[in-house]
């Protein structure tokens, strides 16, 4: 572990300078390249790679590092901070331990995030043994830092003595103290030395753990296996015949516009997708179970697979109303981030149930893996999908054709839909949207001042078009 103190160290310090005091823009992707290229090579000189696909997860790490220098996104940029470390655990586990059992997969993860800290204090004497065997200070250095020790509270002592005996000089020395103060050099220097001291102990013990006990770690076989099928075949065969007549019923109302006199189709439509789309992930998780049978005859496990082919049918139909309950009550109600993500999530479900009904002819499909795969492919595009500004459209469309928008949804003071705004802005003739827009945007254009860590496409071209916006509100104001 010697030879990778020092990495941790400069990468530690690196993090300090990019991350401390700092908004993620380009900064995540300058960290996550020395991190990515320090991993692989503790991996190759490790020699833990023993499964090279597991190292593909670096794309999806990469890409959602990338996303925080083109796009402002309201939701992702604190969801990636979840989502990142747990690609990077992932990319552990399968480098170094593949499995695709759900169980051992969970076991490994939770490992990962907690038995690493035993680990910090055979790191710390890592680093004690590694600057045992560096080079011992010259004799001149030493005679430096011994005389500076004797000269410094010399010097601060005659400094004092002095600022007590001339006003003028003491005004100097006072410019001094309070350019230091106004610095807050001190409370800096100890905040950025304590997330130094965190992103090197949490790196270090990982590795430490990874190289010394990960590898050795005998996972208990935690996978399902169920005895007895008569239950699980009951509860399919009845959940079947349920949601036969709860579709019959979604075919009849929404799908062919037959609802009742009294009852308002918008409002109609506004129940239940929520709970449609939990159903449907509770039938994904029943059909998977449904597999898990040992030593099941032939006639149980043909009633159980049509059983669960009809369910499939029967969920996507389900799937299919829930879309159309959220479409309608959007068309009523507007476009939020939350119903944009039910959209998200029911066309997820929807490809999840492919390698779903592979799975259920065939249970040696390797179902967790498609689903992974599938998952991490769908979260990454729709990180780069500019989610805000596809909100701010629609709603903005909307707003032309009904004269109705509610300007809260969009000010989230992210630059993602700042163009869509400023141009809401020069066409409205409503002066309650435009007396609002004026005092979000200049909030906005008042926040713009960034360091190069910082540095983001979608501030850039933001703040851009905003560089003019006093001007326009000028002109605004008098064209009303």
């Amino acid at each position: 572990m010697g030879e990778f103190i020092l990495y941790l160290f400069l990468l530690s310090i690196w993090n300090v300078i990019l991350f401390s005091g700092k908004s993620v823009g380009l900064s995540a992707v300058l960290f996550m390249v020395p991190m990515l290229i320090l991993i692989y090579y503790f991996f190759k000189k490790k020699k833990l790679i023993n499964n090279k696909k597991g190292l593909l997860f670096m794309i999806p790490i990469m890409l959602l590092s990338i996303s925080y220098l083109i796009f402002d996104s309201t939701l992702f940029n604190g969801l990636n901070y979840l989502v990142i470390p747990t690609l990077m655990i992932l990319m552990y586990i399968f480098t170094i331990k593949p499995t695709f059992k759900l169980g051992e997969i969970v076991d490994n993860y939770i490992r990962l995030i907690f038995e690493p800290i035993s680990c910090i204090g055979t790191f710390i004497d890592d680093i004690k043994n590694k600057f045992k065997t560096t080079k011992k200070i010259s004799d001149n250095t030493k005679r430096i830092i011994k005389s500076l020790i004797i000269i410094l509270p010399i010097v601060i002592l005659v400094l004092i003595l002095l600022s007590n005996a001339d006003m003028i000089f003491k005004g100097l020395f006072d410019d001094i103290v309070n350019f230091f103060k106004e610095l807050d050099i001190f409370n800096e220097f100890f905040s950025k030395t304590f997330r130094f001291l965190i992103i090197l102990f949490i790196i270090g013990a990982t590795f430490i753990f990874l190289d010394k006990k990960y590898k050795d770690l005998k996972v208990v076989d935690s996978s399902i296996h169920i005895k007895d099928s008569t239950t699980l075949k009951l509860l399919i065969i009845i959940l079947d015949i349920i949601y036969i007549v709860f579709d019959f019923i979604q075919i009849k109302s929404l799908m062919l516009h037959h609802v009742a006199s009294n009852i308002n189709y918008a409002s109609y439509a506004r129940q239940g997708f929520f709970e449609l789309m939990a159903v449907s992930l509770i039938n994904i998780a029943i059909i998977l179970l449904s597999k898990k049978i040992d030593n099941i005859n032939e006639k149980d496990n043909k009633i159980i697979n049509i059983s669960s082919i009809l369910m499939v049918v029967l969920t996507l139909i389900i799937i299919v109303s829930s879309f159309l309950r959220m479409n309608l009550y959007e068309n009523a109600y507007g476009y939020t981030m939350l119903r944009l993500l039910v959209y998200i999530s029911l066309i997820t479900e929807v490809i999840l149930l492919e390698p779903t009904i592979i799975y259920i002819f065939n249970p040696k499909f390797n179902i967790v893996k498609s689903y992974m795969i599938i998952i991490i492919c769908v979260y990454t595009v729709i990180n780069f999908a500019n989610l805000d500004y596809l909100i701010a459209k629609r709603n903005i469309t909307r707003y032309y054709k009904t004269d109705k928008i509610d300007i809260y949804y969009l000010e989230n003071y992210h630059t993602d839909n700042i163009p869509l705004l400023l141009d809401l802005y020069n066409n409205s003739k409503d002066e309650k949207i435009i007396n609002e827009l004026d005092i979000y945007l200049e909030s906005i254009k008042n926040n713009k001042n960034l360091d190069w860590q910082e540095y983001n496409i979608s501030k850039k071209k933001a703040y851009h078009k905003l560089k003019d916006y006093k001007n326009d509100s000028i002109l605004k104001a008098i064209k009303h």
